[in-house]
């Protein structure tokens, strides 16, 4: 199934596009889809007044489109939370559950499962539940790629998609772990980071690392 409009706004968002401009290559390779059809997409989101597109820049969410899509996250990460603690779901399961949950859950209903929850304040990939939570988190987030050399970081988040979570989860890395980054290597275009949270070395390519949002210690 293709993916819907809806897909895409919730993951300009999830790649920081509140904030930051998002390249169409990345929206490419998270969606696994061709470039073209995300050029044709991003036209559409223009047209619609959800995005803010400069060629070769990248796109930016409208605060109509960053409003849409806070709501559309808010849904999904809800489910995400009663799928892995209600069902018994890992984490590396869930993103495409919630995905088909979240198009038919009214606000109404949205509201009954944040209070049946326990009002939580994350979902399991660390990502804030409540909207404004999600702007106050997000604005001083920043992709790994974006950290110097030598500074240690702490994770904050993971881009939702369950092929990532299973690939962080088999690295042994978990949202609130402190890491270094120790070196980047041209060649292999991968980094190197120390996990100071349990003492490994973990090798990261620049495709991965710009999943992974991480906040000063």
């Amino acid at each position: 199934m293709s993916p819907t409009r809806e897909d895409y706004l919730k993951i300009i968002y999830e790649l920081g596009g509140e904030f930051s401009r998002v390249s169409n290559k990345s929206i490419s390779q998270k969606l696994n889809i061709s470039p073209p059809t995300v050029t044709e997409m991003m036209n559409s989101l223009v047209k619609i007044g959800w995005i803010d597109l400069k060629p070769y820049h990248g796109s930016m969410l409208t605060a109509e489109g960053a409003e849409e899509a806070k709501r559309l996250v808010h849904k999904h990460r809800l489910w995400e939370v009663f799928l892995v603690e209600k069902l018994g779901f890992s984490i590396d399961e869930v993103h495409d559950e919630a995905e088909l949950l979240e198009h038919s859950t009214s606000d109404k209903l949205a509201k009954r499962i944040y209070e049946y929850l326990g009002r939580p304040k994350y979902c399991p990939h660390g990502g804030a539940i409540l909207p404004e939570d999600m702007e106050i988190a997000d604005r001083h987030a920043k992709i790994l790629p974006d950290i110097k050399i030598s500074d240690s970081v702490v994770i904050q988040r993971f881009v939702n998609e369950d092929r990532l979570v299973h690939y962080f989860k088999n690295q042994n890395l978990n949202i609130n772990d402190v890491v270094t980054v120790k070196n980047f290597d041209d060649m292999l275009d991968s980094y190197e980071l120390y996990n100071e949270t349990n003492g490994e070395i973990v090798y990261i390519s620049s495709t991965i690392a710009q999943f992974i949002f991480v906040r000063p210690l």
